[in-house]
């Protein structure tokens, strides 16, 4: 079953940008750490136009990017990316409707003061925390220690967020939160079939 459709970021010079872990950032649990398909098409409805001009990157596990091809006379506004939303298909184990029974507790693996930045891996949770959580997690939340959704820290820090893992890395003058996951994992395995 698709996603609802997502629309994270705006075209710019630069070209448009719908990245998975931005999203699964903004939108915690509403779409899968691991999709098995992505649509793309305009804020407006229109599918996607291959186009010489402008190149795409469509990968279900990373999201779509649009980049603008450079300045070339006087019709270059012509091939501009526009404004595009994605949705994502994820596997049938995967529901929005998730069960709370299969949801993890909050885990703080790591101090953003130790190593250039906060890094919550699902790797490294396991090997501190071994059977408290499934190997293949189907979605992954993260927010400050302080409870804070992490769109809202307004920190200047790149972010990662995947099936393995959360990271945020200090990018002057920013410096990244004490940040916290919480994975939701199979009903097989909370049930222990």
């Amino acid at each position: 079953m698709p996603t609802p459709w997502f629309d994270q970021g705006n075209p710019s010079i630069i070209g448009d940008s719908e990245t998975l872990s931005s999203i699964m950032l903004t939108y915690p649990l509403q779409v899968c750490a691991q999709p098995i398909a992505i649509e793309v098409a305009t804020t407006s409805g229109i599918p996607v136009l291959i186009s010489v001009a402008v190149r795409f990157q469509y990968d279900p596990t990373k999201g779509f990017t649009c980049v603008n091809p450079p300045l070339i006379g006087w019709l270059w506004w012509k091939w501009w990316c526009k404004d595009y939303k994605v949705r994502f298909t994820c596997p049938r184990i995967f529901s929005t409707c998730y069960s709370s029974e299969c949801v993890t507790k909050w885990y703080d693996s790591d101090d953003p003061d130790t190593n250039g930045g906060d890094f919550e891996f699902l790797s490294t949770i396991l090997n501190k925390y071994p059977g408290e959580i499934c190997r293949n997690p189907i979605a992954i939340e993260a927010q400050t220690v302080s409870g804070d959704p992490v769109y809202q820290t307004g920190n200047n820090i790149q972010l990662y967020i995947s099936a393995s893992g959360f990271s945020c890395t200090h990018v002057k003058p920013g410096c990244c939160a004490d940040y916290k996951v919480r994975f939701t994992c199979p009903d097989e395995w909370c049930s222990g079939e």
